[in-house]
């Protein structure tokens, strides 16, 4: 009989908590690169998590964006802003940190720099 008791608090339990989907969040985007991404919960209407990139016909550069999002906004999306055309792309998924940082890659140069003192402070030179 305890173990039966036992078994519905759990169940109980399961069923009470509701988890949100985990998305990262890019506060600062430079150059095509999003710095300070952070993980955030998403609200319950937010289903999915989102990567998008502005572009601009003008010569501004692009600006992208990661975040939650409902299915129901997660499409591309085209307009203009004080004569400027813009298309929104956005590329959208449903499990948690699917939108991830990208990695920045590095030049060969710094790659074997940092393998060279790696390799000095291990030696002790």
């Amino acid at each position: 009989m305890n173990t039966f008791l036992w078994s519905c608090a759990a169940l109980l339990t399961l069923s009470a908590t509701v988890e949100s989907l985990i998305c990262n969040n890019c506060h600062v985007s430079f150059l095509g690169i999003c710095l300070g991404d952070t993980p955030v919960n998403c609200s319950n209407k937010q289903d999915r998590c989102y990567s998008a990139v502005a572009k601009f016909t003008s010569e501004l550069t692009e600006i992208h964006d990661k975040g939650c999002i409902a299915s129901g906004d997660c499409h591309n999306q085209t307009g203009s802003i004080l004569s400027v055309n813009y298309t929104i792309t956005r590329s959208c998924c449903s499990t948690n940190l699917c939108n991830g940082a990208t990695s920045i890659p590095l030049p060969l140069s710094a790659a074997l720099g940092a393998a060279l003192v790696a390799l000095w402070s291990q030696w002790g030179l």
